[in-house]
């Protein structure tokens, strides 16, 4: 089966499906004939799997050593029971935060920032944060709609251009429609391009390298 089939099977972006094959988690088959991937049952359920461990919050590092026998299944779930276990500690300790804040009569202008902002600092270097992954996804959409407009208005400002210089100074019929063309074909893809895009940052899917 092809990459669209695979998509709506599994749940995962191109993007990601893609990514994975990089880094040979998943091996499909090439045709002969026309170059295109082709999936079978085994890459199925090996991305069903995937998908699960990504879930559990696995790195991409892990899975190729899961896939690779370096690392027993047993012993993953070991040290992921040890990460959650330390993470559940970091919320307890944000708890502590939290509470001690609001039982005391401090408020924004008298709290005494430098204490919770050292103990805060401890587990941000240990790699733990309470940032909203809701709010980052938000921006990054924004910032991505944002970008989208810019570019269609950039291309239709030069749609415009063209035609108002085919109006001051008429070139072949073929060489305007050809250029016009090149110019207008983005701004019909840029409207798919951006919902696969948004639909990457909702599933959070999105930069698979940069995590890990």
């Amino acid at each position: 089966m092809l990459i669209n089939d695979v998509e709506s099977i599994v749940g995962l972006t191109k993007k990601s499906i893609r990514y994975y094959e990089e880094h040979n988690l998943i091996h499909p088959q090439r045709n002969q004939d026309n170059g295109y991937r082709e999936y079978n049952e085994e890459d199925i359920q090996r991305l069903k799997k995937i998908k699960f461990l990504r879930e559990l919050g696995l790195s991409i590092k892990e899975m190729e050593q899961l896939f690779r026998n370096e690392y027993s299944l047993k012993q993953c779930m070991e040290d992921r029971i040890h990460k959650i276990e330390q993470e559940e500690r970091n919320y307890a300790k944000v708890k502590t935060y939290c509470s001690s804040i609001y039982e005391s009569d401090m408020n924004i202008h008298n709290i005494d920032i430098d204490q919770y902002f050292q103990q805060m600092n401890v587990l941000n270097k240990e790699g733990f944060s309470m940032r909203n992954i809701q709010e980052e996804h938000a921006k990054k959409m924004k910032a991505s709609i944002f970008s989208a407009i810019g570019f269609c208005a950039l291309f239709i400002f030069l749609g415009v251009v063209l035609i108002w210089a085919q109006c001051v100074e008429p070139m072949p019929w073929p060489l305007w429609i050809g250029i016009f063309v090149l110019v207008m074909f983005p701004v019909m893809v840029i409207p798919f391009v951006l919902k696969s895009r948004i639909e990457e940052i909702k599933r959070g899917e999105i930069d698979e390298a940069s995590k890990y």
